[in-house]
């Protein structure tokens, strides 16, 4: 009888807590985020849940759930390193490497600590890296496009009958073709950049339209369909049912 009692009786917050913990220590990351989310329906203001799930949604390359569980995490313990550690993670994983850093800076400052201060050199080294990456990758493409403008230039010479004949005609393709490539890399590494970015972008409802849909059928429904019929007060219907009798 006493086991079954407990059986029957909920699971507390600690309990969805410690499995979601188990879960995640077995790389079951969705089984956890389900846990953690039913402890935090129980305790909507433990920020250590919010913590734990922010984990747990970045280990499945969501993003944006991750960070707003860091940030509602933030909000209930602002003075709590973990939180922040947690925030600068999820931009890191986004390539914000300027938001990382100051996340990661925040963090120090409350709980000054060498895995968190490795982890703010990690983060200040990919943003060098990106930065040295960005200034190049224009340029290789320029260097791409001049090279391409000079094997097609020496190309048609070697045919019987050149269509580029005069020497400028020859630059100005070279040139073309150079400033071409430079465009393309520029574009190319804006679009990366925001690819990535786009990560902490809020999920698109691909059911908002069918419910605003639904929501309008069913305002429809409501509405009285039958056709307009005179409505009479009580002392008009008796008036007219006395003159009906007269005739």
């Amino acid at each position: 009888m006493e086991s079954e009692n407990k059986q029957n009786q909920p699971e507390t917050p600690d309990e969805l807590k410690e499995k979601g913990n188990q879960a995640v220590r077995q790389e079951r990351y969705s089984e956890a985020v389900l846990h953690y989310s039913f402890a935090i329906k129980l305790s909507p203001n433990d920020p250590i849940l919010y913590s734990n799930r922010s984990f747990a949604f970045l280990k499945l390359k969501q993003l944006y759930y991750a960070n707003e569980d860091a940030e509602k995490a933030i909000q209930l313990k602002p003075d709590w390193a973990k939180a922040h550690f947690r925030k600068a993670e999820v931009h890191l994983a986004a390539a914000n490497y300027d938001v990382s850093l100051l996340s990661y800076g925040r963090a120090l400052q409350l709980q000054p600590n060498e895995s968190i201060l490795n982890a703010a050199k990690h983060c200040a080294s990919l943003s060098t890296k990106q930065a040295y990456y960005e200034s190049r990758v224009p340029w290789v493409g320029a260097g791409i496009g001049l090279v391409l403008g000079v094997i097609i230039v020496v190309s048609d010479q070697l045919t019987k009958t050149p269509a580029l004949k005069h020497p400028i005609l020859m630059l100005l393709l070279i040139v073309a073709l150079a400033g071409i490539c430079y465009g393309i890399a520029r574009l190319y590494r804006y679009y990366t950049k925001l690819q990535t970015r786009g990560l902490l972008d809020p999920p698109i409802d691909i059911l908002e339209s069918f419910k605003k849909t639904t929501s309008d059928d069913v305002e429809g429904n409501n509405v009285d369909s039958t056709p307009n019929r005179n409505r009479y007060s009580k002392a008009q219907a008796r008036q007219r049912f006395r003159k009906g009798l007269a005739k």
